[in-house]
């Protein structure tokens, strides 16, 4: 069989496998919940550092099952510290970007350091972003993000690598940026939906709305919601009782 055919062959069954693989990772944290702030079932230094161990496993996975071409290593290794970190914390940014980061400089490489680097920068960049966005983050978001760092992530190594504006431009170095994005995209989207179909509450008052236009009563919510919904019907009732008294 030609050459070509098997190399695009291994390309379509790699990026199969990724989305697969990000979609059942996601879909497992949305159904269990086990990393959420609000979960009272396991302490918070013990998420953090499940959380880390996970993330930043996703990131040294990404460098070892990706492969080389055009001098470039195909590879989803930013999944890890950009999802991790926008939905469960700095910590979890930070610590996965760690991993993946150090776990590249063992690839060598003419992008050794810079891809290290923007590894690093894209878990710093995330655990920013998670402080900004917190139960406000959507999938719409998250995906916004990732391709924001993606394009960092190719400056930082036509910067840092000789002759590095001509191995961004490579199909292989897109192709890795592409990949990224759609992974992030992919353990979102399952994550927010299985978290809504398995874990979500129902409101069950017909005096209650919620803020969010698209979720109606007695329909799955998400955690932020109740919470915007709770704030919201609590400045409504301080705002009664003054009504009152002033009254």
């Amino acid at each position: 069989m030609d050459g070509n055919l098997l190399f695009w062959i291994d390309i379509i069954n790699f990026v199969i496998g990724c989305i697969l693989f990000c979609c059942v990772l996601g879909g497992f944290f949305g159904i269990t919940g086990i990393l959420d702030p609000d979960n009272e079932n396991i302490s918070g230094k013990k998420r953090t550092a499940l959380g880390i161990l996970i993330f930043g496993s996703l990131s040294v996975l990404g460098n070892l099952i990706g492969f080389s071409n055009d001098n470039v290593l195909i590879n989803f290794r930013d999944v890890g510290p950009i999802a991790g970190g926008l939905w469960f914390g700095p910590a979890v940014a930070l610590g996965a970007a760690v991993m993946g980061a150090t776990s590249r400089l063992f690839f060598g490489g003419a992008t050794m350091f810079s891809c290290a680097i923007a590894t690093l920068a894209a878990g710093v960049a995330s655990a920013l972003m998670y402080r900004m966005f917190k139960d406000k983050m959507t999938v719409r978001v998250s995906v916004m993000i990732a391709a924001i760092l993606g394009a960092v992530h190719l400056t930082l190594v036509s910067i840092l690598t000789p002759n590095g504006v001509a191995i961004i431009l490579t199909p292989s170095a897109i192709g890795s940026i592409v990949l990224v994005v759609v992974g992030v995209a992919t353990f979102s989207a399952s994550y927010k939906y299985f978290g809504a179909r398995f874990r979500g509450e129902h409101l069950g008052k017909k005096d209650q709305k919620l803020s969010h236009p698209k979720v109606g009563r007695n329909k799955p919510v998400y955690n932020f919601q109740l919470r915007e919904l709770e704030k919201k019907n609590a400045a409504k009732n301080n705002k009664n009782v003054d009504s009152t008294r002033n009254g």
